[in-house]
């Protein structure tokens, strides 16, 4: 693809839109979107929406792109989300659309496919095996070993990923009502050795012809799975790192692996006693206060390059570093009607904080279902070395404060008396005086 557009552009997501700026780009020229029901109104009215029961549904995707290819060019398909990823690769592959095909949309979206590329590639992953029932995962486990994580082939968010320690454990999970999300998917499920990691990482990076022309190696406060529920987030190795120059150089297997060869790739990787392990990869920006943080650390904006290598077009990247540690860090969310939430201004006139952006205000209704990104607002603050942050978080931990009633179910005029959230801090003790776990992959 010549020139700068406009382009015309096919979205597919479901609960995360393409952000606002970029489909305000000049790049952009008409958006279709396909999109579940309950997501259609994210779009405004010049875009043309067409819903489908689940973005996940191979042939719905692709029956319903039918009118929109019929009714002009499609430059581009766009998927800013896990969900929609392999749809995506699908209508490039199937309507002859550049970009990321089926084949590597579906290694980097279903876990099954993307652990046995990897491994195929000899690149280090736990061990694994597939199952397709929940009743199964027992038999897996025994092959593997105990304990093992158990999550569905396709998800993110760490949302239905659960850690089962034993036969025992497994048993009361299942009779129980926490493993209705698994019973009830449509897809199969992923059986891992659960591995004690020493660290956990992230490195996310802008590919545009096979070539890896940025990329940030960031670590995360804390294990993701066992964070849940405290302080969510991550911050930039330093060059001298001795885990970087190692993670930079799986990188490239890893990319080799599933065939990404231009795009945008968020790939998850955890130090274990043994050396570094990857987790899984994706092909799109990540999620939190992620691509916030790096374009203050680092100048680079991972969704305008997402943008320009959907559109066949080489990245604009002119790349700097801030010259100190740009933390982002989540503040968490609870289940309800949120009655009282510190505001950013508050949170803003702690040392070193650069920026706090409030996503949720008092009245909000937070849903039951909690994902790794689900938060009430993004603090990105400063650091002078590593040392220093878990001592940021910490007076970031002290200050945030929410207090949330459970939401009425409808109908139900009552609500309970409103309770007040704790934080913890990975790796320290909460203000609940109980540790934060540490030691488990997502």
């Amino acid at each position: 693809m010549t020139g700068r557009g406009p382009y015309d552009v096919l979205v597919v997501s479901s609960y995360k839109p393409l952000p606002a700026r970029l489909l305000a780009s000049g790049l952009i020229g008409r958006v279709s979107v396909i999109t579940e029901p309950e997501f259609a109104d994210f779009y405004g009215p010049d875009a043309r929406v067409t819903t489908v029961g689940g973005v996940d549904d191979l042939t719905a995707v692709r029956d319903a792109a039918l009118p929109v290819f019929a009714d002009g060019r499609v430059d581009a398909v766009l998927t800013p989300a896990e969900a929609g990823i392999a749809a995506s690769g699908l209508l490039r592959s199937h309507y002859g659309v550049q970009g990321i095909g089926y084949e590597t949309a579906n290694a980097c979206s279903n876990k099954y496919v993307m652990k046995r590329a990897l491994a195929a590639a000899g690149v280090p992953v736990t061990a694994f095996r597939p199952v397709h029932r929940l009743a199964d995962v027992p038999a897996a486990a025994a092959v593997l070993g105990w304990p093992v994580v158990v999550k569905p082939t396709f998800g993110g968010g760490t949302f239905n990923v659960v850690e089962l320690r034993s036969p025992g454990a497994f048993a009361g999970f299942a009779a129980g009502p926490r493993s209705a999300g698994l019973r009830g998917l449509r897809t199969s499920l992923l059986v891992e050795s659960l591995v004690e990691m020493e660290a956990e990482y992230h490195c996310d990076a802008v590919v545009y012809e096979g070539e890896a022309l940025f990329a940030a190696v960031s670590r995360y406060h804390g294990p993701v799975l066992r964070s849940l529920g405290g302080l969510l987030g991550s911050y930039p190795l330093p060059d001298a790192h001795p885990d970087r120059a190692a993670a930079l150089a799986l990188l490239d297997d890893v990319l080799a692996a599933v065939g990404l060869r231009s795009g945008v790739a968020h790939v998850e990787m955890f130090r274990t006693a043994s050396g570094l392990l990857v987790g899984e990869i994706a092909c799109r920006p990540p999620g939190g206060g992620v691509v916030e943080g790096l374009a203050l650390q680092y100048g680079v904006d991972l969704w305008q390059a997402f943008l320009e290598t959907s559109l066949g077009l080489p990245p604009t990247l002119r790349p700097r570093h801030a010259g100190h540690i740009v933390a982002n860090t989540m503040l968490p969310a609870r289940p309800g009607r949120i009655t009282a939430i510190t505001p950013a201004e508050t949170l803003e006139a702690l040392p070193g904080v650069l920026r706090a952006t409030m996503t949720r205000r008092v009245g909000d209704i937070v849903d039951a279902d909690l994902y790794s990104t689900s938060h009430t607002g993004v603090v990105l603050f400063a650091a002078d070395d590593e040392r220093e942050i878990p001592v940021r978080l910490r007076e970031l931990a002290q200050l945030y404060e929410l207090a949330v009633t459970p939401a009425p179910e409808p109908g139900d005029g009552a609500e309970a008396a409103p309770g007040s959230s704790t934080v913890a801090v990975p790796g320290t003790t909460s203000r609940t005086g109980r540790d934060t776990p540490v030691g488990s992959p997502r």
